[in-house]
């Protein structure tokens, strides 16, 4: 684990992305630090979502030569053993349908021809996991990838973006992609940030490269891209992510994450804490570097709010959002609202904001809402196990009652009820995700995570029902 005090963040300006400029920079930001990476190393960009480039974007990943030359770097250091690359992409995706669609694979290649040691690239879903103590305020234990949790030193690659409900992600929510569906869901709602932090324990990387050249902005998984020509080295997940939230013209008290990490007695706590490092050596500097980001408009800001996207596309649609939380009447912003952004947010791209106006006039039912709805006979949503409402007059009423509810459930349950062309019944996008899945449930099989699997629940859960 890297040295918690160690606030120091290196700001480099990189305009594109140039392999052998980024190896160079790379290698001169480990030795700056004082990285020396050992043994077997674990690597780790973000690969939330990918898929067909022209249709969804390309900035929601870490650029794939960025992470070729960091492989390539840390293969260059004596003491280095092997480079594991590994992932799990968005709740219902799999990982390596993501890898085909960011062009990780084909970047595979290209960084082995240059390696000095060997590099492999692995769904972190598909491999065997350890249970690791995390004794944190939502985990007490985490089943994480064998390769992650035996390495030697860890370097994550994280992709400096946006967020729907977070305003920012960058290094310290990397770590949600650390979970497997399973245990990703845990507390994905009001004690998401608590989750946040719990992770930072088997979650804290010895070092950091932030793609920040090309930044993600709007909605965390459907970016639109901008040029920020900028890459952010540290030894301090906290450190380079409070840099980020200034380079995203946010406060550290504007990124729900950090403020609760903060409160928990993690460090930096404030700007003046970190010690900036390279090319950009003051706050000045770091928001004149800022303004390349602005405005903060529409794009900046898309699917951060439900209806006011839904109003911009002229959609017939609804959302009544109400409490969910018991103890103090309060709403749930990161549980089944994030979900729907994301899934209302694919939907725009898929099909085209145009495509909107013709939908279905649908009502959308999150949490207790405690006016009556007059419906007049269109159809409504329930979305989430805490939704209900006095629905007067509804038409079809469909209810999916999880805890909480992922864009992926939504897709399955009321992506076809839209009025609007349905992903699932398109073959150029279904027929790739079914061969994903196949593929990824034999290398399981083969690999005996499901065997692992079935051991966990029997000495685990079964013997203790019994």
């Amino acid at each position: 684990m890297g040295d918690r005090s160690d606030h120091r963040v290196l700001v480099m300006r990189c305009e594109d992305y140039d392999r052998e400029r980024l190896e160079a920079l790379i290698a001169d930001g480990m030795r700056t630090l004082g990285y020396a990476p050992r043994g077997k190393v674990f690597v780790k960009p973000n690969v939330v979502f990918a898929n067909d480039p022209e249709r969804f974007g390309s900035t929601a990943w870490t650029h794939t030569t960025l992470v070729g030359a960091a492989s390539v770097a840390l293969s260059r250091q004596d003491g280095v053993e092997r480079i594991d690359i590994g992932e799990k992409s968005a709740i219902g995706f799999p990982t390596r349908h993501c890898y085909r669609y960011a062009g990780y694979y084909d970047e595979l290649k290209r960084t082995r021809r240059r390696a000095e040691r060997p590099v492999d690239l692995f769904a972190m879903e598909e491999d065997r996991r350890d249970e690791v103590f995390v004794g944190g305020a939502v985990h007490d234990t985490l089943h994480l990838s064998r390769r992650m949790a035996r390495a030697d030193t860890m370097v994550y690659l994280p992709k400096l973006k946006g967020h729907c409900v977070s305003n920012m992600t960058s290094a310290v929510k990397l770590n949600v992609g650390i979970c497997h569906d399973d245990e990703r869901s845990i507390r994905h709602d009001f004690l998401l940030d608590d989750k946040i932090v719990d992770l930072l324990g088997p979650g804290w990387p010895d070092f950091t490269v932030v793609d920040a050249i090309e930044v993600g902005v709007g909605n965390e998984a459907f970016p639109y891209p901008r040029q920020l020509g900028l890459v952010l080295m540290g030894r301090s997940p906290m450190a380079v992510d409070v840099v980020g939230a200034r380079l995203l013209g946010l406060g550290i008290d504007e990124v729900p994450y950090l403020q609760r990490a903060i409160e928990r007695g993690y460090t930096p706590t404030s700007f003046d804490d970190v010690e900036l490092l390279g090319d950009l050596t003051t706050w000045a500097e770091i928001d004149e570097a800022a303004e390349r980001l602005k405005p903060y408009d529409h794009e900046f800001h898309a699917w951060w709010d439900v209806q006011t996207e839904l109003d911009r596309l002229g959609a017939p649609m609804t959302l009544h959002w109400g409490a969910s939380r018991a103890d103090d009447g309060s709403r749930c912003k990161t549980g089944c609202v994030m979900g729907l952004k994301m899934f209302l947010g694919f939907f725009e791209r898929f099909v085209g904001p145009e495509k909107f106006a013709t939908a279905r006039p649908i009502q959308f039912v999150i949490g207790r809402v405690d006016e009556p709805i007059e419906a007049d006979g269109r159809p409504v949503f329930f979305l989430g196990s805490c939704a209900q409402a006095d629905v007067c007059d509804p038409g079809e009423v469909v209810r999916i009652e999880k805890c909480f509810i992922t864009a992926s459930d939504m897709t399955f349950g009321i992506g076809h009820k839209l009025g609007l062309p349905a992903p699932l019944l398109q073959p150029g996008l279904a027929l790739p995700m079914v061969s994903s899945v196949a593929s990824a449930a034999v290398r399981k099989a083969v690999g005996l995570r499901y065997a692992q699997d079935v051991g966990t629940f029997v000495s685990k859960r079964l013997l203790r029902r019994i």
